[in-house]
């Protein structure tokens, strides 16, 4: 009788660690959006990022945090990425601090791209849009990423969604 509960205690608290995983594994891939949405406004100035704040507790709501920042505080970063799954060129936006290179936040601009020309036209098209010069009229990535889930959302709040596309106001 003792074995039999000791055997199922330790097989539960076995099975614990795989229920977590599998959760946490189906919530991102079918809720989470692919990278963090970035919007350039270049009348204002500024950048607006997407980002969803993962819980621990895989069954508790992520909530969404939109981050807004300067635009003459953002810096591009190009890593190159060599795994098994993700290799090729990722651009991430280091925010600095103003009038110096110290990194307080990172977002990710393009995930992986497999060619370098692709990651700099990337970062170039953006700098010169924000700073109001001529943008190629086709556009550089045409490839859309599969997206088969309807879940995966992108819901910015009303006040953000104003301020984000629009060139006067204030939240």
């Amino acid at each position: 009788m003792f074995s039999d509960i000791a055997s199922f205690i330790f097989y539960f608290l076995l099975l614990l660690p795989v229920f977590y995983f599998v959760v946490s594994g189906f919530r991102s891939v079918l809720f989470e959006p692919r990278g963090a949405p970035v919007r350039f406004n270049r009348k204002r100035q500024k950048v607006y990022v997407y980002e969803y704040q993962r819980s621990v507790w895989p069954w508790k709501r992520w909530p969404v945090v939109i981050k807004v920042f300067d635009w003459a505080d953002i810096q591009g970063e190009r890593v190159q990425l060599a795994g098994h799954a993700d290799w090729g060129h990722r651009i991430y936006c280091a925010v600095c601090k103003p009038g110096t290179y110290e990194v307080v936040d990172r977002f990710v601009l393009a995930w992986t791209v497999g060619n370098l020309r692709d990651a700099y036209g990337l970062w170039s098209h953006c700098c010169h849009y924000m700073e109001a010069r001529p943008v190629p009229k086709n556009p550089l990535l045409t490839d859309k990423p599969a997206d088969w889930t309807p879940f995966r959302t992108v819901r910015w709040p009303s006040d953000v969604e104003r301020e984000s596309t629009t060139a006067t106001g204030m939240m």
